[in-house]
């Protein structure tokens, strides 16, 4: 009982020290200056951004380019296959053996090399980005200089924005005049 005594005026005396602290708190908010704040739409500005259309259109004329070229390729192995098979009661085992040893190499090197290729073009279409996204940062630092902004963030992380505070499309004009296009370099 005697404790239990001890445990009520403890919580009564942090109880009301932490009331006290509250009512601290309403009579002294902490103040903070005016924040100047905008917002982007980073996937509007891409998909409209002229350099990085032309990215896209260049990546998806490689990409058919290489889709035909593997397409015979694969043809021509797969009459190598048909040939070889009429053939395969015409020569010796050892012989039939060899062939189909060597097709089976030309098959495993047509996947290599079509999987380097993806590999190449997909690098290629990141650092196409990546410099379109560089030259974006730039813009949009000018543009927050200028307009004497504190602070710049995605639309996508914020849950409701006013009109006024999207930049998106001066960024898209601005980005559009500095960086007109960008090359895919495949090397």
């Amino acid at each position: 009982m005697k404790y239990l005594k001890l445990y009520v005026l403890i919580f009564l005396i942090t109880s009301f020290s932490f009331n006290l602290r509250s009512q601290e708190s309403i009579d002294n908010p902490i103040k903070i200056d005016s924040v100047r704040i905008a917002v982007i739409d980073m996937q509007k500005i891409l998909n409209e951004s002229v350099a990085y259309q032309g990215v896209v259109e260049q990546f998806e004329n490689i990409r058919r380019k290489q889709r035909n070229k593997m397409t015979k390729l694969e043809d021509e192995i797969r009459d190598s296959e048909n040939n070889l098979f009429k053939q395969k009661n015409l020569i010796s085992k050892e012989k039939y053996a060899e062939k189909v040893q060597e097709l089976t190499n030309r098959i495993n090197e047509v996947k290599e090399q079509k999987n380097k290729d993806v590999k190449r073009f997909e690098l290629s279409f990141e650092k196409a980005t990546s410099k379109i996204q560089a030259a974006l940062i730039d813009v949009l630092s000018k543009i927050a200089n200028k307009q004497k902004l504190d602070l710049v963030m995605a639309k996508s992380q914020v849950l409701l924005v006013g009109n006024s505070i999207d930049l998106t499309n001066v960024a898209v004009e601005e980005l559009n005049k500095v960086l007109p296009n960008v090359s895919l370099n495949l090397r």
